[in-house]
């Protein structure tokens, strides 16, 4: 007779589970002592983190690197609680991930017992969704329900909270769903009328500066190939927001690069000079549009392709939207343009686009020698490395760098926090990344303050053998705070300046994970070489310059068109 603990670990396997990152204790060791048998037989793995946010993020990394909801598990109160940042990190990012917590047994639910917090409330806003179990009979229906919630529409996290009791009852007939039987939760159909299909071709055609703007969701739909030829067919320049970036591949002709406050500034001019958008599955947050007011300035006409009725128009309203699968949506609309056929030339708005791209080119590339400069690093560091190898970041200047810098060549092979600009997630979705592509190169390119937020999860990678490698951009600070605070704050510079303290080099091999220090383009070279011949985590330092910015940036609250693409320390 199954208990509660067993029928979790049945329905997760019956999903197709795999990989469990977490962390045990009372509430949950139910739980783990349900599956040791499918961790002895090689069905499950489990992978011991040493922080239940950093547990989240490798699951979140797991999720985004495969494409199939990754799983995490902590124990009540304060497990559950430290799964909050990476969920919402998930959350905000679009990422399916399912947290399995523990929970006091119900009879002193509400009653402060020793670690109870209140799941359900904490992660209401912190989640797509949080369900808290009352019996036994409601494991195998809400372990299906959450996979599909997470998966559904526009992706998302899904936290179960099962009391410790309910996991060890016993139930005799245990009736496994067919289907999902949560209400509320449909897949949304594409089917766009096909007189809006048509209208929208017609304004594509016609447009004298079209541009696309591919977001996440052209990851999640995997409509990458519709994205490139419908950009191909009308002649079209592409940009993306910055986890869009991960969708389009760097040495495609027609892509510009990111846009937004961190973004190349080509691509946000180019954004701002179109005179039709077609947005693919972005959500348009003001790290892209960091005025709306500006976008609607312009004058031009916004088209929007999203999964999501209830998220596409929070920003403003746009002129077109087709709600749906974008792979969907896009075909139907590329047959409406071959039907009716190109019109207009766009060898003139090409040409300007490549003026721009020209242009600001000249302020990408300084050379300094005697100093690491982070755009020669990610470039030595690009061809050092696979062509499909996947990068994670954490949040900081580094991540800024890699949003202009980093080129990716294979979808779903660059990996960030965007919406809500968790550090410390690089380190931990590398470790999630890897175990879910494991033949793949993985590397978290990281800054000093970021890495060291989850950095004892090396412990993780080297225990588990997971062989990662981590570029640390180490300049001594929390390097984005300081150049807002030296640039924009009177120079006013305060709580951001690290003494010497760690040694990265002693710190990494103190868990057992080699340690380089690369004080040249060559020494990168060749620690990554050794790194991925060694085939064991590693760490490499990078020592950059104190002062180097993290450019193009805007004024806080800025427009794109006031872009900063040099130095204004140097009044030039």
């Amino acid at each position: 007779m199954p208990t509660g603990a067993r029928l979790i670990v049945d329905s997760l396997k019956r999903e197709g589970v795999k990989v469990i990152f977490g962390i045990p204790g009372l509430t949950n060791m139910p739980f783990y002592d349900a599956f040791l048998e499918d961790l002895q037989n090689g069905e499950l793995r489990h992978v011991l983190m040493r922080h239940e946010q950093a547990a989240a993020h490798a699951a979140d990394g797991f999720a985004r690197a495969s494409g199939f909801p990754g799983v995490c598990t902590a124990t009540s109160g304060p497990g559950a609680t430290n799964l909050v940042t990476g969920m919402v990190t998930a959350y905000w990012d679009s990422s399916p991930v399912i947290a399995i917590t523990g929970q006091v047994v119900r009879p002193v639910i509400g009653k402060m017992a020793f670690q109870e917090a209140d799941t359900p409330g904490i992660f209401a806003n912190a989640a797509k969704y949080v369900v808290q179990l009352k019996n036994i009979m409601e494991i195998p229906e809400w372990i299906k329900n959450a996979f599909y919630i997470s998966s559904t529409g526009r992706p998302g996290p899904v936290v179960v909270d099962i009391p410790r009791d309910v996991q060890l009852e016993k139930l005799d007939d245990v009736k496994w769903p067919e289907k999902p039987t949560v209400r509320g939760f449909r897949p949304f159909k594409s089917n766009v009328e096909p007189i809006l299909i048509k209208k929208v071709a017609e304004i594509l055609v016609n447009a004298e500066r079209p541009v696309i703007l591919a977001g996440t969701g052209v990851i999640w739909s995997g409509s990458t190939p519709e994205v490139l030829k419908l950009a191909e067919t009308l002649i079209s320049p592409i940009v993306t927001t910055l986890p869009g970036k991960s969708a389009i591949p760097a040495d495609q002709p027609l892509y510009v690069g990111a846009m937004g406050y961190y973004g190349r500034a080509e691509a946000s001019m180019v954004g701002l000079e179109s005179d039709v958008m077609l947005i693919v599955g972005g959500r348009l947050s003001d790290r892209t549009f960091t005025s709306y007011d500006e976008m609607i300035e312009t004058g031009k006409k916004f088209i929007m392709i999203n999964i999501d009725p209830t998220d596409g128009e929070r920003a403003f309203k746009v002129d077109y939207a087709l709600y749906g699968n974008a792979k969907d949506i896009l075909r139907q609309i590329l047959e409406a343009v071959i039907k009716i056929g190109a019109k207009k030339d766009h060898s003139g708005w090409m040409k300007r686009v490549k003026e721009l791209k020209d242009y600001y080119s000249q302020f990408y590339y300084p050379d300094e020698p005697g100093k690491i400069k982070p755009w020669k690093a990610l470039k030595t560091i690009r061809n050092a490395i696979p062509r499909d190898s996947i990068v994670t970041t954490g949040v900081g200047q580094h991540q800024m760098w890699a949003e202009v810098f980093w080129e990716v060549l294979e979808p779903r092979t660059f990996i960030s926090s965007t919406g809500m600009g968790t550090m410390g997630f690089g380190l931990p979705a590398a470790i999630g990344a890897k175990m879910a592509r494991p033949n793949k190169v993985v590397v978290d390119l990281d800054g000093d303050g970021s890495f060291l937020m989850t950095g004892n999860n090396l412990a993780t990678a080297v225990d588990e053998h997971i062989p990662i490698i981590s570029v640390i951009f180490d300049n001594r600070a929390l390097g984005l705070v300081r150049q807002v605070q030296d640039l924009f704050q009177n120079k006013r510079v305060v709580g951001v300046d690290y003494g010497p303290s760690p040694d990265l080099i002693k710190y990494a091999e103190a868990f057992g994970a080699l340690g380089f220090n690369a004080d040249s383009y060559e020494e990168i070279e060749k620690s990554i070489k050794i790194a991925i011949k060694e085939n064991i985590p590693a760490v490499i330092r990078l020592p950059i310059d104190k002062n180097e910015l993290a450019l193009p940036t805007l004024p806080p609250g800025g427009k794109l068109s006031q872009v900063i693409v040099s130095d204004p320390r140097k009044g030039s």
